[in-house]
């Protein structure tokens, strides 16, 4: 039983840490205590560990024997593949969906855009985030594949870490409210090649929003030499 609450409690910290890692609350390159952790989150070092230890296989926590474990930089192939499997596959759904959407999910798809715009306009940055993913997953949903979102999803951590902290910025949110607009126009109007055009570039959006970033802070991104993480093992001999 106490086995099974330390997995229990891996995971927790594991889902709280990831979300706080993607969002940009926790930035690149933060150290990460084994003791503040313990603390903070209530449990024993063992969960902290194998949280760790999952982030870092998830190439989102960097870990050093004897040194210490770190939020990792972001590296740019990893967004980069992130941003080849979501035109790979958004792409693909979304010239069935141009073919098989209904009146009912018409409205769906204009319901979400009019949410995010109002998000928008009150400066609701995660609210405006979760209504963009509420898009694309109820496009793959019309589809006929809601659960290749998940896939999507797990996917996308890295490019979700670059979106999160270029959405903060109005220019950026009326660009992608301007994108779904063009996406969501060409298919209601059922025209399968135009939804595709336009959702495809709106993912290759990500490009340019990497190219801001580096130049705005460049420490928040792996350098060469860092392309590739350092050892992952289990986290012991972390500096506490």
């Amino acid at each position: 039983m106490s086995q099974v609450r330390a997995q229990t409690a891996a995971m927790q910290v594991h889902d709280r840490l990831r979300q706080e890692i993607v969002t940009a609350a926790l930035p690149p390159r933060m150290p990460l205590s084994e003791q503040e952790l313990t603390a903070r989150f209530g449990v024993s070092r063992t969960p902290i560990r194998e949280a760790l230890l999952k982030l870092a296989e998830e190439g989102l926590v960097d870990i050093y024997p004897q040194h210490g474990s770190f939020v990792a930089p972001i590296r740019l192939s990893d967004v980069y593949d992130a941003q080849f499997v979501r035109e790979s596959l958004e792409c693909s759904a979304i010239a069935l969906a141009a073919d098989r959407i209904d009146t009912v999910q018409a409205h769906q798809l204009s319901a979400v855009l009019d949410r995010q715009s109002a998000f928008h306009k009150v400066g609701d940055n995660d609210r405006f985030f979760d209504a963009d993913e509420e898009m694309h997953a109820t496009l793959m949903a019309i589809a006929g594949h809601p659960q290749v979102w998940r896939q999507v999803e797990s996917a996308k951590a890295q490019m979700d870490r670059v979106r999160h902290l270029t959405v903060r910025r109005p220019l950026k949110r009326n660009a992608v409210l301007s994108e779904h607009q063009a996406i969501i126009d060409r298919v209601l109007q059922r025209d399968a090649a135009g939804a595709v055009e336009a959702l495809r570039t709106h993912l290759r959006g990500v490009f340019q929003s990497v190219q801001v970033l580096v130049a705005e802070n460049e420490a928040y991104f792996a350098s060469e030499s860092e392309a590739t993480p350092p050892l992952r093992g289990r986290p012991v001999g972390m500096r506490r």
